[in-house]
């Protein structure tokens, strides 16, 4: 079990982000945050493991297809909604991929100034539970769900303030996605484009069967 493969996930999505926009200065404008979603407790079942406590995934889905193509995870519509107009940038290989997992990362419109990320934390043999299990290690944890899947908002350091959030969402008993979002927004926006996003891949997850 690795607890730090979900912190090494966030980092290197937006390091990969980062290393394509060395030159990027904020731009002018407003960003104005999709729908309100905030993170927040919510009851969950608890898993019959009462070391970690994450919730179980009632419908686990298959993430095989995208595992090799991490990009195709948001579709061009979906990426439309998120002022995303450039294709996304796949990590399947080296290192990183292997011992984390492959993730893909995009680059928003200019006037956002924001880096999204979805990963898959292949490196974490039992999902959302490693998550759990090294909740202590983070300086923030918050349970909530995802279109009915158990889900965390949990980093370290805690960046919120700075427009950077992370949300783990099970979407089966050993696997998570990671989705990140850092830009301009405040702690409360950039979480709920994080869980937007998260939305969207668990959408295209369920369509693709």
């Amino acid at each position: 079990m690795r607890v730090d493969v979900l912190r090494r996930a966030r980092w290197l999505v937006v390091s990969v982000l980062l290393a394509g926009t060395a030159c990027t200065t904020q731009a002018d404008g407003t960003p104005t945050p999709g729908p309100t979603s905030a993170p927040s407790e919510t009851t969950t079942k608890p898993s019959e493991d009462p070391a970690d406590g994450a919730p179980r995934v009632a419908d686990p889905l298959d993430a095989t297809r995208f595992l090799t193509e991490p990009c195709t995870v948001l579709s061009q519509t979906q990426l439309a909604t998120f002022d995303v107009s450039r294709p996304g940038i796949p990590t399947t290989t080296g290192a990183i991929a292997e011992n984390v997992g492959p993730f893909c990362a995009w680059h928003a419109a200019t006037e956002l100034a924001s880096l999204i990320g979805v990963g898959f934390l292949t490196g974490n043999e039992s999902g959302l539970s490693d998550t759990y299990r090294g909740r202590d290690q983070f300086d923030y944890f918050i349970p909530t769900t995802v279109n009915g899947y158990p889900a965390v908002f949990a980093d370290d350091p805690d960046q919120r303030d700075s427009g950077t959030c992370n949300i783990t969402v099970g979407i089966s008993d050993t696997l998570a996605i990671s989705v990140s979002e850092q830009g301009l927004l405040d702690a409360q926006g950039s979480c709920d484009r994080a869980k937007q996003v998260a939305a969207a891949a668990l959408t295209t997850l369920k369509e693709a069967g």
